[in-house]
């Protein structure tokens, strides 16, 4: 039983590899980070977005347009109070036949500003009657 010799064994990589990968990993990390910042925001606009960019009147206005197309006068008011619903819009549904779905949504806007959307449809006999909408902001306190 001879000892056997011992097998010596170098260094796995040479001196300075690795913090030149680690060096190099920031780098790119940062290229990354800055390419990202240029790049604007891809999201597409909502429905609501589209409203917003009409203004306050005019978007209000364009809202209540889609929602008579939707439910005109006389007419089952589901399928308005369904498109508001799909907006993002709470709504709270009427107690009586005769009474108004009354559906908000709100969202925060630049300059601490509080957009809020308000869309009344009023029925009669459980038919719709009336359809009001309304876009406002108030400051975030």
């Amino acid at each position: 039983m001879g000892v056997e010799p011992e097998v010596a064994r170098g260094r796995m990589w040479q001196s300075g590899t690795l913090p030149r990968a680690g060096a190099m990993a920031l780098v790119l990390a940062a290229m990354l980070l800055f390419l990202s910042w240029l790049s604007p925001d891809r999201a597409p606009p909502t429905d609501v977005d589209r409203y917003l960019r009409r203004g306050e009147v005019a978007g209000a206005e364009a809202l209540r347009a889609d929602l008579v197309r939707l439910s005109p006068a006389g007419t089952d008011s589901g399928p308005a109070v369904q498109h508001l619903i799909s907006l993002g819009f709470n709504c709270v549904a009427p107690i009586l036949p005769n009474g108004s779905w009354t559906c908000l949504h709100r969202r925060p806007a630049e300059g601490r500003v509080l957009l809020s959307f308000e869309a009344r449809v009023r029925l009669d006999r459980g038919s719709t009657a009336e359809i009001t909408t309304r876009i406002w902001d108030e400051p975030i306190r």
